[in-house]
């Protein structure tokens, strides 16, 4: 059978675009042809799309120069409208593996009692892979004093803090350089005066500075 006019139908057309829809009881075939719609070419234009529901089956043909049109886009073979998938699941399940590694940094014992003048000696014990601690020396009110670093060797890392004024509640954060939120803190500890020296002068115990000390 040959090209129905009026079945020509518009669907919708913005741009200088138009899609067209065609019924027809010929062939899919049939209207794929060279110049099957050629009757109509005052109406459809080149990159016009043709929704054809044909005998056989539902096709989308593009128009191309001369009224030909491209190679088909078969959307069902056996008549049935054609369906759209909107939506679809895609499987996802991510597999994580780790090797978790114990470390710790551990302080050693502060001497009972560090003098005023004298260097603060600092040592800790190593666990796990860590190659290098920053250790930071604080007051009571938390400020840091001095900082200092140094290379782990068997396990093992030390540092001498610079001397400090009398007084209590020094302590000092020891952290992995490499890792500044693997940290620890010591427990608190003193810097006192020097023990003071006494002299005897005629039976009489001094202070160091001149002063009397009266035994009784």
């Amino acid at each position: 059978m040959p090209f129905i006019a009026t079945n020509l139908t518009v669907l919708s057309t913005a741009n200088g675009f138009t899609l067209w829809h065609y019924r027809t009881t010929d062939s899919r075939a049939e209207t794929e042809a060279p110049g099957y719609f050629a009757a109509d070419a005052d109406r459809v234009r080149v990159g016009d799309v043709i929704m054809v529901q044909a005998s056989d089956g539902s096709t989308m043909l593009s128009l191309r120069y001369g009224n030909l049109t491209s190679a088909p886009t078969v959307l069902d073979a056996s008549g049935a409208p054609p369906t759209i998938q909107r939506s679809a699941n895609f499987p996802f399940s991510p597999i994580l593996t780790a090797n978790p590694e114990a470390r710790a940094i551990i302080f050693d014992a502060f001497p009972d009692a560090i003098e005023s003048g004298a260097s603060i000696p600092v040592a800790v014990t190593i666990q796990g892979n860590i190659s290098n601690i920053t250790f930071q020396l604080r007051n009571t009110a938390g400020t840091v004093l001095a900082t200092l670093s140094s290379a782990v060797a068997n396990r093992r890392a030390s540092v001498l803090f610079p001397a400090q004024a009398p007084g209590g509640g020094y302590r000092v954060r020891a952290f992995n350089t490499a890792d500044t939120n693997h940290a620890t803190l010591s427990a608190p500890f003193a810097i006192g005066a020097p023990p003071r020296l006494l002299t005897e002068d005629g039976g009489v115990l001094l202070l160091e500075q001149g002063g009397q000390l009266l035994l009784f």
